[in-house]
C-alpha cells in the first residue's frame, strides 16, 4: 500500500481510523540501558553514498531503550536543524529517515515516513506543522533479536530552507511479545523536540513532557540528505553493454552496466532477471570503481557496476535481465534486454592433456560436460606457428589527440594536447583496420568514401570518450566498440574476459583468428594490441607476445607470465597486470582446421583417442573441440599442444619394445624401402641423422650406430 497523504489534519485521520491504543496501555513503559554494539542495517530503499550526504542527528547516542511503549498505528517526530550538522547547509534536500528500534523476536513492521514543516506559535517550543514530503508505506522484515538502523528513503526528496520534523510512522500494530523498542539518550532537558502521536482525543505529546509517561532523553531519529541544495548531476541514464541483447548464456554470466550520464552521485545498481513473470533480484553493485587508463598514471582496479551472476540452477529458457541504478536523491533509471540461458551449456572442457604439455603416443582427449542434451563433440587440429603474426599496423599514440592543428608537435598533454592518452583509440583503431585489411572494407568507409586510419581513430576517441576524461575507462571503450559496431550493420563479434591466460591469449589471437586488446593495470594503465607469438616456453617459465608499442608505434616482443594466479606482461619496464582481454571477431569469418574425428556417446564419458601422423617434433597444435546439444546450441574449448617425443620413446627405439637393435633397423628399412608404418611415435623419428631428410643416409646412420661408430638417433 503506497500512503500519500500531503497534510497532518489527513494524517491524524488515518491513525485514529486505524488506532487502538490508549493512554492506559503507553503508562507500562520501562526503562532499559542497552549496549548499541553490533547495530545491524535495514533499508527499504537505496542507501547513500557517504561522500555526497550529511546525516543531521542531535541526540548523544543510543544508551537507553524504552520497554513496552511502542504498540505501532502511531507516529513519531523529531526537530531537525541541518545547520547543527552539516557545512553550508542551505537548500538542504532530506533525502532517508532513519529511527533504530530494539525486536526481541522476528516480526515485519509496515512503515513510511515524512518531512513536516515546524510550528513556531511558541517561539521556544517548536511543535509539528504541516507535512511537505512523505515515503510510500514500507513492509519491513525483521530476522529477530536486535537493534536495527531502519532507513526508509522518500519518494521524491524535499527541499527545506530552515529546521524541519522527521517522521516515523508505524503503521500496524505490534504485538508486545515482539518486544519493539524505541530508542533515547539521557538528555532530559531536551523537551520540545521529541513526539508522539497515535490518536486525536490526546494529540502530540511532548516525549520528555507529559501527562502519561515522560522518556528519559531525546529520542534517536534522525535523518540524511544533500546540503547546498538539489546536485547539479544528471539523472542516472544506463546501458548494459554485456551481456548484449538476444545473446546465449552458458552455466554464469558477468553482468556490466555503463551511465552513459555522467553523473557522480549513482549509489548503486540493482541487477534482476525474469522469465515472464515478476522480476527477482540477482544482487547489487555499490562499487563503480573502474580503471582510467590514460598511459600515464596508476590504473586502479574496478569493474565498475558489475556482478557475476551463476545461474545454473534456473530453468533454461529465454529471460529478460534488467539493471536499475539509484542515484543518491532517489532517482533512478533501468536498461533490459533478452537473454536465452542454457544453465547446462554444451563446453566441452578438455580436462586431459592440459594446456602446454607434451604429447607424442596415441593418447586421449578426455572432456566433461554438464549439458544432459549433449549429441556430439567433434575435434578438430590447426598448426601453431611458433612465429606467428596476426597482421596488425602499430600505430604511435603521440601521432593523434590532436588539438592546435599541428599533427606533427608530437601531441603531450604537456602542450595541452591528447597524445598521450591515446592508447585505447590506437589499440581499437588497429584490431578494426586489420579486418578491413582481411576484407570487411566498409569498416573504415563512410559512404563511399574510405577514411584514413587518423580519422578512424579519432572516431575511436570519441566513442570511447578519451579527450574529455583524458583517459579511456573500461566500459566505455567496450560500450564504444559495441557502437561501432553497431553502425556498421554489427559485422563483428564484440566479447571480453577478465585477467586471461597465455593459452587464453594466443587462442583467441591465433587459432580463432580474432584481433585482440588488452588493458593493463599497475603505471601506467594503458591498452595494447596484440599482433602474435614468439617461440614457445623459455627457460624462465615466460612466454613472448607480440604487442603494438603505443609509445613506439612499432610492435616488439615482451615477456608474459602467470605470477601466482596474476597473468602479468613485462611493459615499460616493469610487470603489469592483464586486467582485460576484449576480442573483436566476425561473423562471417571462417577458420581452416583438420577434422579428426568425433564423440557421439557420452554415456562413459566424453573422449577422443588419436594417434599423431606426420607432425614436427617441438612444434606446437592446437586442438578444438567444439560440442553440440541436441537444440543446436555450440559451445567449445581449446588446449595448445606441443609435439615432443623425445620423452616417450628411447632414441632408436623405433618399434617401441624398449631396446635398439637390428629389429628396429629393419622396421626403419621397412619404412622406407617397402612402404611399412612409420616409426611408433611418428615418422619424423626416422630422421636418425638430424639432417631433416628420412631417406637412405638414416639406415646408414643407424647400421653405424648398431655398431657403436655414431651416436644415437635424434629422435
Amino acid at each position: 500500500m503506497s500512503l500519500k497523504v500531503m497534510t497532518a489534519k489527513t494524517l491524524l485521520l488515518v491513525i485514529l481510523l486505524i488506532s487502538t491504543i490508549n493512554a492506559a496501555d503507553k503508562k507500562q513503559a520501562s526503562i532499559e540501558k542497552i549496549n548499541q554494539a553490533n547495530i545491524k542495517e535495514l533499508r527499504a530503499g537505496a542507501s547513500l553514498a557517504t561522500a555526497d550526504t550529511c546525516i543531521v542527528r542531535h541526540d548523544n547516542g543510543i544508551i537507553l531503550k524504552i520497554d513496552s511503549w511502542v504498540l505501532g498505528n502511531e507516529l513519531y517526530k523529531n526537530y531537525l536543524d541541518p545547520s547543527l550538522s552539516c557545512p553550508n547547509p542551505y537548500p538542504f534536500t532530506v533525502t532517508e529517515v532513519n529511527m533504530p528500534m530494539y525486536f526481541l523476536n522476528p516480526t515485519t513492521i509496515n512503515v513510511s515516513v515524512d518531512v513536516e514543516s515546524a510550528d513556531y506559535s511558541d517561539p521556544n517550543c517548536p511543535t509539528p506543522d504541516t507535512i511537505i514530503a512523505m515515503s510510500s508505506t514500507y513492509s519491513i522484515q525483521v530476522p529477530g533479536e536486535g537493534l536495527y538502523d531502519i532507513w526508509v528513503p522518500l519518494d521524491t526528496p524535499v527541499i527545506v530552507d530552515g529546521p524541519f520534523f522527521a517522521g516515523y510512522f508505524l503503521g500496524n500494530p505490534i504485538d508486545q511479545s515482539v518486544g519493539a523498542a524505541v530508542l533515547t539518550d539521557t538528555n532530559s532537558a531536551a523537551t520540545c523536540r521529541s513526539y508522539n502521536i497515535w490518536s486525536d482525543t490526546i494529540g502530540y505529546i511532548d516525549l520528555l513532557n507529559n501527562s502519561i509517561w515522560n522518556f528519559p532523553g531525546r529520542l534517536v531519529l534522525y535523518a540524511s540528505g544533500i546540503p547546498g541544495g538539489q546536485s547539479t548531476d544528471p539523472p542516472p541514464d544506463i546501458v548494459i553493454i554485456s551481456p548484449q541483447n538476444n545473446q546465449n548464456l552458458y552455466g554464469s554470466s558477468q553482468l556490466w552496466v555503463n551511465d552513459i550520464s555522467g553523473s557522480n552521485i549513482i549509489d548503486y545498481v540493482s541487477f534482476e532477471y525474469s522469465n515472464g513473470g515478476a522480476f527477482t533480484e540477482i544482487g547489487r553493485d555499490y562499487d563503480p570503481s573502474s580503471p582510467l587508463r590514460d598511459g600515464l598514471h596508476y590504473a586502479e582496479t574496478g569493474n565498475g557496476f558489475s556482478i557475476s551472476w551463476n545461474f545454473s540452477s534456473l530453468p533454461e529458457g529465454a529471460y529478460i535481465l534488467r539493471a536499475t541504478a539509484y542515484d543518491t536523491l532517489g532517482r533512478s533509471a533501468s536498461d533490459e534486454i533478452n537473454v536465452y540461458l542454457e544453465p547446462t551449456p554444451p563446453t566441452p572442457n578438455i580436462i586431459s592433456p592440459l594446456n602446454g604439455s607434451d604429447f607424442c603416443p596415441t593418447f586421449d582427449f578426455l572432456m566433461s560436460c554438464s549439458d544432459e542434451n549433449m549429441t556430439r563433440i567433434d575435434i578438430y587440429k590447426k598448426d601453431a606457428d611458433s612465429n606467428y603474426t596476426a597482421g596488425m599496423v602499430a600505430l604511435n599514440q603521440y601521432k593523434f589527440g590532436d588539438n592546435n592543428g599541428n599533427p606533427n608537435d608530437g601531441n603531450r598533454y604537456t602542450n595541452g594536447e591528447f597524445g598521450d592518452y591515446y592508447s585505447a583509440p590506437t589499440a581499437a583503431a588497429s584490431a578494426i583496420k586489420l579486418w578491413a585489411d582481411r576484407g570487411y572494407t566498409y569498416l573504415m568507409r563512410e559512404g563511399v568514401i574510405n577514411i584514413p586510419v587518423d580519422t578512424l581513430v579519432e572516431r575511436m576517441a570519441t566513442l570511447f570518450k578519451t579527450r574529455e576524461n583524458k583517459g579511456t575507462y573500461d566500459e566505455d571503450l567496450y560500450k564504444g566498440l559495441i557502437d561501432f559496431n553497431s553502425s556498421k550493420g554489427n559485422p563483428l563479434i564484440i566479447n571480453y574476459s577478465h585477467n586471461p591466460d597465455y593459452f587464453q591469449l594466443r587462442s583467441m589471437v591465433e587459432n580463432e583468428e580474432k584481433t585482440v586488446i588488452i588493458a593493463l593495470g599497475g603505471t601506467p594503465g594503458v591498452w595494447l594490441a596484440i599482433d602474435g607469438f614468439q617461440g614457445w616456453k623459455q627457460l624462465d617459465g615466460t612466454f613472448q607476445i607480440k604487442i603494438c608499442n603505443p609509445f613506439t608505434g612499432n610492435i616488439i616482443p615482451v615477456a608474459m607470465r602467470n605470477n601466482m594466479g596474476v597473468n602479468e606482461v613485462y611493459f615499460n619496464g616493469n610487470w603489469q597486470k592483464i586486467d582485460m582481454m576484449v576480442t573483436v571477431g566476425a561473423v562471417n569469418w571462417n577458420v581452416t582446421r583438420t577434422y579428426l574425428g568425433s564423440d557421439t556417446l557420452g554415456t562413459n564419458g566424453w573422449s577422443f583417442t588419436w594417434t599423431p601422423q606426420n607432425l614436427i617434433s617441438n612444434h606446437q597444435y592446437f586442438f578444438h573441440a567444439i560440442g553440440i546439444d541436441a537444440t543446436g546450441l555450440k559451445d567449445n574449448s581449446t588446449v595448445l599442444l606441443n609435439y615432443d617425443c623425445s620423452q616417450f620413446f628411447i632414441r632408436g627405439d623405433y618399434n617401441n619394445d624398449g631396446f635398439t637393435n637390428i629389429a628396429d633397423l629393419n622396421y626403419l628399412i621397412n619404412y622406407l624401402i617397402y612402404g611399412g608404418p612409420p616409426p611408433l611415435g611418428g615418422a619424423i623419428r626416422g630422421d636418425a641423422n638430424c639432417d631433416n631428410y628420412i631417406n637412405i643416409t638414416d639406415i646408414v646412420y643407424y647400421i653405424n650406430f648398431i655398431f657403436g661408430v655414431n651416436n644415437p638417433p635424434c629422435y
